[in-house]
């Protein structure tokens, strides 16, 4: 009864060790299974904030590219004229077209020492064009040929001198009172002085 009493006291101590033993076995498990998830835990934020900066650093390089872009289309110079900024260089501004010549009036003077006729003969070269013609004189000032034209008719002057067969930009020059080749202008738009030059051919 004594041996038999110690066998089953012995039976109990073995299932009690085993069952302790499972449960350690149990625990360690579930340790190392928990720090392999927690390990692929932190990868996975790791690879996650490598995919974010790489997002970041190619939003960056976009955004670099468009600055480069709108810098490369942008004047660089101040002395680029606006949009919609008057280019004309001065005095070149487009004359308007001249006026008919049966309106403009014009007045030869004979502004040549010693010649007879200048101003009669260039006269009736105008008078052939049909525009209105004063009566010829004698310059009170003698000198070289000019065509001198009031405000407002330089496009006549010009034409005037092209009739007479003439450079304009040799001859054409605003009228000025203080050096007028004649006192009395008959109220011309237009006087042409023909000089002893030979520049205007009657």
């Amino acid at each position: 009864m004594t041996t038999g009493a110690h066998d089953a006291g012995g039976g109990f101590g073995r299932s009690a060790g085993a069952n302790a033993a499972r449960g350690i076995m149990v625990i360690v498990a579930a340790v190392i299974v928990g720090i392999l998830l927690m390990n692929r835990g932190l990868d996975g934020n790791g690879s996650s904030d490598g995919t974010a900066a790489a997002v970041s650093g190619d939003q960056d390089a976009t955004d670099a590219t468009d600055d480069t872009t709108v810098d490369a289309t942008t004047p660089t110079t101040d002395d680029s004229p606006a949009a919609g900024a008057d280019t004309t260089v001065a005095g070149a501004v487009p004359l308007p077209a001249p006026r008919d010549p049966s309106q403009v009036a014009v007045l030869v003077l004979n502004g040549a020492d010693g010649a007879q006729g200048v101003a009669g003969r260039g006269t009736d070269v105008l008078k052939s064009q049909n525009y209105i013609t004063k009566d010829p004189k004698n310059a009170d000032v003698n000198g070289p040929s000019v065509v001198l034209f009031q405000p407002g008719y330089e496009s006549e002057a010009i034409a005037v001198a092209t009739a007479f067969g003439v450079d304009p930009a040799a001859v054409v020059q605003p009228f000025d009172p203080a050096t007028s080749p004649v006192a009395d202008t008959q109220g011309a738009n237009v006087i042409v002085r023909i000089g002893n030059d030979g520049v205007i051919k009657v």
